[in-house]
C-alpha cells in the first residue's frame, strides 16, 4: 500500500513539474553569448576554444546567474525580456504587494520601476543594462 502511495505521489510530482516549464524565461542574454560565439567566432576550432574559455573565466556561469536571477524574473513580470525588446518598444505593467503597488516599465536595456502606491510612494529607480560590457546597474536618484 505504501508503495502505491510513493508511485502515485511521484507521477503527480512529475506531472507538476513538466507542467510548470513555461515559467522558465527566454535567457536571452545567454542565448546571444551562445549565438556570437557560434556565428562571429572564425571556425569551429575558434568557437570551441572560445567555449571552453568562456566555461573556464565563467562567462556563460555569469550569464547564465544574470538570465536566471534578474532577467527571467523581470520577463515572468512583465512578460517580455528587456534584452529581447527593439528600440523604442515599451511595456508596462502594475504589481502589488500587499500595501504597495509598483509600475513596471520595461525597454531595450532598461526597466523603470515606480512605486505608485503604498509606503515611500514616489520613488523611482531604473535597472540599466550596459551592453559594452554586459553589466546592470541600479540608478535611483542620479546614483
Amino acid at each position: 500500500m505504501r508503495r502505491i502511495q510513493n508511485l502515485i505521489l511521484a507521477a503527480a510530482f512529475v506531472v507538476v513539474i513538466l507542467g510548470q516549464t513555461g515559467c522558465i524565461g527566454s535567457f536571452t542574454l545567454t542565448n546571444k553569448v551562445f549565438d556570437w560565439n557560434k556565428n562571429e567566432v572564425g571556425g569551429k576550432w575558434g568557437s570551441e576554444l572560445v567555449f571552453l574559455a568562456f566555461v573556464i573565466i565563467p562567462v556563460y556561469e555569469v550569464t547564465l546567474f544574470a538570465d536566471g536571477v534578474v532577467l527571467n524574473t523581470i520577463e515572468f513580470w512583465t512578460g517580455s525580456n528587456p534584452l529581447a525588446m527593439k528600440a523604442g518598444e515599451k511595456e508596462s505593467k502594475i504589481v502589488q504587494n500587499g500595501n504597495d503597488v509598483y509600475q513596471i516599465t520595461a525597454e531595450q536595456n532598461k526597466v523603470h520601476v515606480a512605486k505608485i502606491a503604498g509606503e515611500n510612494e514616489g520613488q523611482t529607480g531604473d535597472f540599466v543594462y550596459n551592453p559594452e560590457n554586459s553589466t546592470w546597474a541600479f540608478v535611483a536618484e542620479g546614483k
